[in-house]
């Protein structure tokens, strides 16, 4: 499955990934990332994940924590502390 990074909290290593189904949040090193990466993988999982960041060619590690959520409900997660 493809998304593509929709919002970044660098302070709590949170991120949000746009997906066809909803938006996938979770819990992984940021630093790297940014906004419209195009990101591969298992999108919607609960748990730890190996995914591709597609535009940069890493791999890295994130951990799940909701998948296909609302807008609303993906900005709450993403910015909250």
């Amino acid at each position: 499955m493809k998304g593509r990074i929709a919002g970044i909290n660098g302070k709590s290593n949170k991120m949000i990934i746009l997906t066809d189904h909803g938006y996938t949040f979770g819990i992984g090193n940021v630093e790297y990332m940014q906004l419209d990466h195009v990101i591969t993988g298992e999108l919607r999982s609960s748990g730890t994940e190996i995914l591709t960041n597609i535009t940069s060619g890493d791999d890295f590690i994130l951990d799940i924590e909701a998948y296909d959520c609302s807008k609303e409900i993906a900005l709450t997660l993403l910015n909250s502390e």
